[in-house]
């Protein structure tokens, strides 16, 4: 039913150092991620359709499309009541309490007596197999339905359906659709297979009377359980509710026309293995960014466990307010993208105009687990200044304090910029101007955990990067590092961590580039790139000013150092694997190309 290809982290740390020439040292890394989780892939989630009658079950009785009237409990009041719509008759399923001590409408002859509690649960048959849920309760679902189960009930009422082996399949509307209840949960059992199918033609253009995914609620939605559960959207999204969306624990493979999976409000994973394809829009999306009753912003996407792929011909993550990856005490998420042309399910007439990994529309936070990119636009990217429903403006904001992220963005050496996938691949036209592997329109932060961009356009862009920690490794085709014109003076901030970056050392590149300062007071960076002052392996602007920390440069530089800094001429620009020590740790990397020279600007001992 479900196997998983156990990726283990750090053989992915091995791979990226190979790909990125990077260093190793002695010191211990207390910012990576917590715990090395599986990462699945499409074809470890799979479900076999069931072909039995369909049957629901509820405390008091059960119903099958065999029988023409309902089946309950012995000593149970039943009775019938017939809904007529212009073209057929609706079923339903409902449960009613009368108790000595509370007085409910009547719905037979009958009358409960003292201490009595009389239950009755009520279907009417009809053509159009359309099953409601009117009342709170647990409806346990198995068998083969061809038609829909609608849930109607109470703006208060709890509902859970549960899933045992059921395949639901509707052509006219939602498979499984909930216009009113206080919220719902839908579990897949353990070791069964379910599996709901949309089979609506493609949305064309709105309709409010049709549900926008093959399970749509106006309510908040959790999907949880211990079993599998596939879904499959021809008509737009695959989960899709106007509230909060939650998914809990099980398997769950969604491949949908449009969003594999959609929170208006929010969505949050914290555990299970998540498949999620979308073939024409973005995989996970969330809408709003109003105030919830406790005054928070929604839009949030939030990943705190399990393992998540997603397969996107847009964006694979869009989150109107924030996304964060975290951890709980049972483990770190591993999450896997692929966008554009990096996913085999992308349709070749997909009309999607941005295919970045994660974008989102304030603030954008790594704090643990394991993320692995592979986009034709942008790998991780904020946007500023982007009016928010709550009266706020986007931040713009990236801040990496933890985990492991790897990311290729497809940037081929002959073109001008980054990496936009037209339908049906890259022909001659122009790509998207911004194919960064990280991009925050304001402020980019790294403070811990690794980073590994194995190719960009350009590697790291803000109008300010602050590095204070963690390990960044860097190879790009144009720029590695840019600090770019935007919000603030344009700045590159060094005060800890370790930096390495490669460039070409020809051509229009450079390793490190600010338009406006670079300031390094600590932290160590081994930056490459072309030999004259035009193109150079760190250039600025305004300044480069060193007064802390090890600066190692290889091929062109201007510095201005300054406190205690001294300055090293050593051999480490040849290409191949070199060791320098820096006070006293060794620290290795490789370099693919040759370059210039080698100075070095330290306020400790370097020696190679």
């Amino acid at each position: 039913m479900k196997k998983l290809i156990a990726i283990i982290l750090a053989a992915l740390i091995a791979v990226t150092l190979v790909a990125c020439g990077t260093a190793t040292t002695t010191t211990n890394d207390t910012t990576a991620a917590k715990t090395a989780l599986e990462a699945v892939v499409d074809s470890d989630i799979t479900a076999a359709e069931a072909t039995g009658e369909f049957i629901i079950k509820t405390d008091d009785g059960e119903y099958n499309t065999a029988e023409a009237t309902e089946t309950t409990a012995a000593d149970e009041t039943t009775s019938a009541k017939e809904t007529t719509t212009e073209e057929t008759t609706v079923e339903t399923i409902k449960e009613e309490e009368t108790t000595t001590e509370t007085t409910k409408e009547e719905t037979t002859s009958e009358q409960t007596t003292a201490a009595e509690t009389t239950k009755t649960s009520t279907v009417i048959d009809n053509t159009k197999s359309v099953y409601t849920i009117t009342k709170a309760g647990t409806y346990t679902l198995s068998g083969l339905l061809e038609g829909q189960v609608l849930v109607d009930a109470g703006e208060d009422d709890e509902v859970i359906i549960e899933l045992a082996g059921a395949t639901i399949t509707y052509g006219k509307d939602s498979p499984i659709k909930i216009i009113s209840a206080g919220k719902v949960e839908i579990s897949a059992k353990k070791n069964t297979e379910n599996v709901i199918n949309d089979t609506r033609s493609t949305k064309t253009a709105d309709d409010e009377d049709q549900g926008e995914g093959a399970i749509y609620a106006k309510c908040d939605l959790k999907i949880k359980g211990s079993g599998t559960l596939v879904i499959n959207a021809a008509y737009n999204n695959g989960i899709h509710t106007t509230k909060d969306l939650t998914i809990q624990n099980l398997s769950l493979k969604v491949t949908a026309y449009n969003n594999a999976l959609k929170g208006n409000d929010s969505i949050t994973v914290t555990s299970g293995a998540v498949v999620a394809v979308s073939t024409n829009g973005d995989g996970v999306k969330t809408e709003n960014t109003d105030t919830n009753k406790n005054g928070e912003t929604r839009g949030d996407i939030v990943l705190s466990g399990g393992s998540i792929t997603v397969y996107a011909a847009g964006d694979g993550f869009q989150a109107a307010h924030n996304f964060e990856m975290t951890a709980k005490e049972d483990g770190a998420p591993t999450v896997t993208v692929y966008t554009g042309s990096y996913s085999g399910y992308t349709a070749s007439g997909a009309k999607t105009t941005s295919y970045k990994g994660i974008k989102v529309q304030n603030e954008l936070n790594i704090k643990d687990g394991v993320l692995t990119i592979q986009s034709y636009d942008d790998g991780l990217h904020a946007d500023y200044g982007t009016a928010l429903g709550d009266g706020s403006k986007g931040q713009g904001t990236i801040n990496i304090s933890g985990g492991t992220i790897t990311i290729n963005v497809y940037s081929p050496a002959n073109k001008t910029s980054g990496g936009r996938r037209g339908p049906g691949g890259w022909g001659g036209q122009q790509t998207v101007s911004g194919a960064d592997g990280i991009h925050a329109d304001y402020t980019l932060n790294i403070s811990g955990g690794e980073v590994n961009i194995d190719s960009a356009y350009e590697g790291l862009e803000a109008n300010v990067i602050n590095v204070s920690g963690g390990k960044s490794y860097v190879s790009a085709n144009d720029d590695g590092v840019n600090a770019a014109k935007g919000v603030t003076t344009a700045q590159v901030n060094v005060t800890g961590g370790y930096l390495d970056v490669t460039v070409s050392p020809n051509g229009d590149t450079d390793g490190i580039d600010s338009n406006g300062t670079y300031k390094q007071t600590g932290g160590i960076v081994i930056t490459r790139g072309p030999s004259n002052q035009n193109m150079a392996a760190i250039d600025a602007d305004s300044s480069v000013s060193v007064t802390g920390g090890t600066l190692i440069i290889l091929g062109y530089g201007r510095v201005s150092a300054g406190g205690s800094i001294k300055t090293y001429s050593l051999s480490l620009h040849s290409a191949g694997s070199h060791t320098v020590k820096i006070n006293g740790v060794s620290y290795t990397f490789n370099n693919v190309n040759a370059y210039g020279k080698t100075t070095v600007y330290s306020d400790v001992t370097v020696t190679s």
